[in-house]
């Protein structure tokens, strides 16, 4: 089933941007005080949550920056000119969980009517270049499939690091969202109207200036030119399919769903593959952004008999947010199963390395055949530990790109609000370890075999590779 056209056209762009009828432009004002009061409440929290906070920056580094940041705030300051300030602080943690909320009004600051939208639909960042999904400016010069090498004068990979300093992950995790909200960042970043485009087409170097553009002209150009975009892929949760007589195909594109959901789901799966042999099994995670570990889990007791343990240990900080969040989804009672946590000191790190390496239940579903599983930089949080699973114990064969964070990442978020600007922010309050114990290996999930699919082409490089192996 085909989505609606505008839902399909705008799918790469932020949720926020039209979820709210308000064309009302409301600036708020901050003194100095109340953004440094704020600074200070941003970094003592993030040290009373994190478990790890200086994990990636020094604190003298961290400390450094801070100041930094301080010395730009100032009086009458607006909240979006202070937001890319701030955010600095929680991307310098360089954590796929922490990540610093746009400012609530910044989609009335885009809808007022005002000439100030980025006029271009990015697909995806290739590792170089935006690729264009199509070009709603008045000008009208992009055609989807281009390659946007820079920016106002900045190239591409140095705009993706500068338009992501909000949030931590890998760049080609961070890359993903900046697509998505490109019409939002260059906005709070400042990068404005005409935008001086130098871009790839079949491979000559063009340029071309294109004039920001309005809400109701986005909409409207939109309408009429979607059917030359390049097409926006509608992926279902989970499926199984079949390539060819030999190789089954299912794709997992989230671990969200309830396990007894998801259990149906697999039972199913692995009756047909009884029913209906295949020689090897792919699995693929590369849309895979996470959920519950737990269906992580279930899913090797399909594929394996051999032992193994999604992580090797887990580090939880005690906190006093983390508390009164526990509290608040109760409905303002102390859980009892929750005693644990909340009977624990602040400050102090609840530790189990104790985890052992278990073979799962016997499984009269288990497939035998060979299982290839597919990865990327879309691969992240509970996915990722799976991917990590199935690296560290070798439990099938994993091809594509390296995931979208190390293996020794960190979770159980939290959300919170600065007491000033209201901004909010999300943190980490639990690392896992990655599963074979070795906490001092920093690298993503890596694939045995490295392939990487061309956005540009209708055929799916990746699985044209599996399809190819014994």
């Amino acid at each position: 089933m085909k989505l609606p056209l505008l839902t399909a056209i705008l799918i790469l762009i932020s949720v926020r941007l039209y979820a709210s009828a308000d064309t009302t432009l409301t600036t708020q004002r901050f003194t100095k005080k109340q953004l440094n009061d704020d600074v200070t409440f941003l970094v003592k929290t993030l040290e009373s949550v994190h478990p790890n906070v200086y994990h990636s920056i020094s604190k003298q580094a961290y400390q450094k920056l801070t100041d930094s940041v301080r010395r730009v705030l100032h009086n009458n300051m607006t909240d979006l000119q202070a937001w890319p300030v701030m955010a600095r602080l929680v991307g310098a943690l360089s954590e796929g969980h922490s990540t610093f909320n746009e400012p609530d009004s910044l989609v009335s600051y885009l809808k007022a009517g005002e000439r100030v939208l980025f006029p271009v639909i990015i697909k995806e960042f290739n590792g170089k270049n935006f690729v264009v999904r199509g070009d709603l400016s008045a000008e009208y010069l992009l055609l989807p499939g281009d390659e946007i090498t820079a920016i106002n004068g900045i190239k591409v990979p140095k705009l993706v690091d500068e338009l992501s300093s909000n949030t931590g992950g890998l760049k080609m995790y961070r890359s993903i969202d900046v697509c998505r909200n490109i019409v939002s960042y260059l906005a709070l970043y400042h990068i404005n109207a005409p935008y001086q485009i130098s871009y790839l087409r079949n491979g000559k170097s063009e340029n071309a200036a294109l004039n920001a553009i309005s809400w109701p002209d986005f909409r409207a150009n939109a309408k009429t030119r979607g059917k030359t975009f390049l097409a926006a892929a509608n992926y279902p949760q989970q499926s199984l399919s079949y390539l060819d007589d030999r190789t089954a195909y299912m794709a997992v594109n989230s671990l969200s769903a309830k396990p007894e959901t998801f259990k149906v789901f697999l039972d199913s799966c692995f009756n047909q593959l009884q029913q209906k042999p295949a020689q090897k099994l792919v699995i693929d995670l590369r849309r895979n952004a996470g959920g519950n570990s737990r269906l992580g889990k279930m899913l090797l007791g399909y594929i394996t008999n051999q032992p193994f343990r999604m992580t090797g240990g887990v580090r939880w900080k005690i906190s006093q947010e983390y508390k009164n969040k526990i509290i608040q989804e109760a409905g303002g009672k102390a859980p009892q199963d929750w005693g644990y946590y909340l009977n624990s000191a602040n400050g102090t790190m609840l530790t189990d390395t104790n985890i052992a390496i278990k073979a799962p239940e016997s499984n009269p579903l288990q497939y035998k055949g060979r299982v290839y599983v597919l990865i990327g930089p879309h691969t992240f949080s509970s996915a990722n530990m799976l991917a990590n699973t199935i690296q560290d114990y070798h439990l099938a064969t994993l091809v594509g790109e390296p995931s979208g964070e190390p293996a020794n990442d960190y979770g159980e978020i939290i959300t919170l609000k600065l007491p000033n600007t209201g901004f909010r922010f999300t943190t980490s309050s639990k690392q896992f370890i990655r599963a074979n114990g070795n906490t001092k290996d920093n690298n993503p999930v890596l694939p045995q075999f490295r392939v990487a699919d061309n956005p540009l082409t209708s055929q799916d490089e990746v699985l044209d590779f599996v399809k190819r192996l014994p």
